[in-house]
């Protein structure tokens, strides 16, 4: 299975209510765990702040078995999502501009 097919087959699996959109082609490579691949979403608030969420699986898995675990790497990428969407716009600009935010109040 292609990055690109796992990335829409986990978009498909998504809640209706989750706006979580995929980051097709984007590449970052900070995963501790060498040889595996890494999805990456976005979701936003109102605020403008947007979030960087990802699902990590490794290069081994068949694509039974990530089939088989599909259900798991949806739930926890809408928790990821509904964590961030839960947190309040004051914790998404300290969150956005880290120790500036905290020189300013």
């Amino acid at each position: 299975m292609s990055d690109a097919q796992l990335q829409a087959h986990i978009s498909d699996a998504l809640s209706a209510d989750i706006a979580v959109t995929p980051l097709p082609g984007f590449k970052m490579n900070l995963s501790a765990n060498a040889g595996f691949r890494k999805i990456f979403f976005s979701v936003r608030c109102d605020c403008g702040t947007a979030a960087l969420l990802s699902v990590e699986v490794s290069g081994e898995k068949t694509d039974r078995e990530i089939t088989a675990a599909l259900p798991s790497l949806v739930g926890r990428l809408e928790s990821q999502a509904r964590s961030f969407k839960a947190m309040s716009c004051d914790a998404h600009t300290r969150m956005r501009l880290g120790p500036v935010a905290r020189a300013g109040q």
